[in-house]
């Protein structure tokens, strides 16, 4: 027996897929949303880092308070005085962070980005003790710098 194939059984019209020329406007779209977003996602490193470089400012800033209020209640006996002294009263180096005991007030302090060494004057982003610690003020912290070339 043989079966008649009717123009309804081999309806073009019920095939589904997608044209050319609807792949081609899609991929356009997709282009330039990527054109758009990227700026963005370039951006984030640096607010990553500058968020993070903040973070260790707040986190010697508090370390300073600490040490101060320790000093008047005769817990300890420490001045912050150099980038030492500072990462002692932090309880350890963030990652990254060196020190910079080469100077005096305004000239000490931590630094992240200029290597091995450390010179707040010429570092990427640094700590600055700009005012020295003594028995009966507490040290004055500054930031220094910029993290856009971290």
């Amino acid at each position: 027996m043989r079966k008649n194939i009717t123009r309804s059984a081999c309806n073009i019209d019920n095939e589904q897929g997608f044209t050319l020329i609807e792949l081609i406007i899609i991929i356009v779209i997709l282009g330039i949303l990527a054109v758009v977003a990227m700026p963005k996602y370039q951006d984030m490193q640096t607010e990553a880092r500058n968020a993070a470089a903040n973070g260790v400012y707040g986190g010697a800033q508090g370390a300073v308070n600490i040490n101060h209020a320790a000093k008047l209640i005769g817990k300890t006996t420490t001045n912050i005085t150099t980038g030492t002294t500072l990462l002692a009263a932090m309880d350890g180096t963030p990652d990254g962070w060196t020190v910079d005991d080469t100077g005096a007030a305004g000239a000490v302090g931590i630094c992240v980005g200029s290597g091995a060494s450390c010179d707040v004057a010429a570092a990427t982003y640094s700590v600055i003790i700009s005012t020295l610690e003594t028995a009966t003020a507490k040290a004055v912290l500054a930031k220094g710098g910029t993290v856009s070339g971290w």
